[in-house]
């Protein structure tokens, strides 16, 4: 599989202060890639570096197969269409939105104006063409971004939170949209999303961010806190976390939820970590069920429908959550 990107060694950051540090990042062509955080982990400063708004401070990016040339970021953006969280709409029509990067790109009015159509139609806009885009909703002057980056063919989509302000109608019919664009046009897609669980229905491939790092362990399972070195115990403020004897630095901690137990008593096992908490919700992901435990901290653990039918769960009842020290992931 070839890649889009590869981030080896970057940092970047404003006025002195790092505020990305990615020791390596690999965005494979042709896919979809998912990054996941907090507010404040990062994820801006990257998709910036992602469209080439940016040049990291230090470290080097590979693009397409070619090292970043900084003489070179013009035509570089060329082939990323960026639709930002609060897009901003050029005054006018719908159409003249979507026409005028074409006009810059030197294209004849009247190859524009099929362009323009051929994405507004696949967009559902069409019928919009003539609008003011101060008279359109949340959803469709999202659609009307997206429709202005995809009218230039780029070789890659960046989508920086594009899910936020939209209700449900939209968020669906954004997801549809972003899933077909990769299969129908063999595009790399990157987003950024606060909820894990569309992350993993859409993404063939999650990066999770915390404070400008990139992190392996999924962020269902994210808590800030303390560490007590002389009794190997992280404090959320809520409860005592066992951790391993090594573990020395970190302010969050993260357990990937496909290593927490559950189970309708304590376990008599070698875990370190156990803890009675009420079911609070279930859904359905690939295939497993996500099930949400209500403890002295909200925990989330994926199991599968066998395991489900054989606790016989439903809403409310009471179990045990437990996972080793090795499970849990500071940083």
């Amino acid at each position: 599989m070839q890649s889009a990107y590869i981030l080896k060694d970057v940092r970047s950051g404003y006025d002195g202060n790092i505020v990305l540090d990615i020791n390596e990042l690999l965005i494979e062509k042709g896919s979809i890639t998912a990054l996941v955080g907090p507010n404040g982990s990062g994820k801006s400063t990257l998709f910036n570096l992602l469209a080439f708004l940016t040049i990291p401070l230090q470290g080097e990016m590979i693009f397409l197969e070619h090292s970043v040339d900084k003489n070179k970021i013009s035509s570089y953006r060329k082939k990323v269409g960026f639709v930002q969280q609060n897009p901003y709409l050029l005054r006018g029509s719908v159409s003249h939105n979507l026409e005028i990067g074409l006009k810059f790109h030197g294209v004849p009015h009247e190859k524009r104006h099929v362009k323009v159509m051929e994405i507004m139609g696949l967009l559902g806009i069409d019928n919009l063409a003539q609008r003011s885009v101060y008279n359109l909703s949340g959803g469709e002057a999202q659609k009307v971004a997206i429709g202005r980056a995809l009218v230039l063919d780029p070789e890659v989509l960046l989508f920086d939170e594009p899910f936020t302000y939209l209700d449900r109608y939209f968020v669906d019919e954004l997801e549809e949209l972003v899933i077909n664009l990769k299969t129908d046009n063999e595009q790399t897609i990157v987003f950024s999303t606060h909820n894990q669980l569309q992350a993993q229905t859409m993404a063939d491939k999650i990066y999770s961010l915390v404070n400008g790092k990139v992190i392996t362990t999924p962020l269902s399972n994210l808590f800030k806190g303390e560490i007590d070195t002389g009794n190997s115990t992280f404090n959320t403020g809520n409860l005592n976390i066992n951790i391993l004897e090594s573990s020395k630095i970190g302010h969050h901690l993260a357990i990937d939820p496909s290593q927490i137990v559950l189970s309708r008593h304590m376990l008599d096992s070698s875990m370190q970590n156990s803890y009675e908490g009420r079911v609070t919700g279930m859904l359905e992901e690939n295939g497993q069920i996500r099930v949400i435990v209500e403890s002295y901290e909200k925990f989330q653990t994926l199991i599968t429908r066998k395991a489900l039918a054989n606790l016989s769960l439903n809403m409310g009842d009471t179990v045990w959550v437990s996972f080793k020290s090795s499970a849990v992931q500071l940083f």
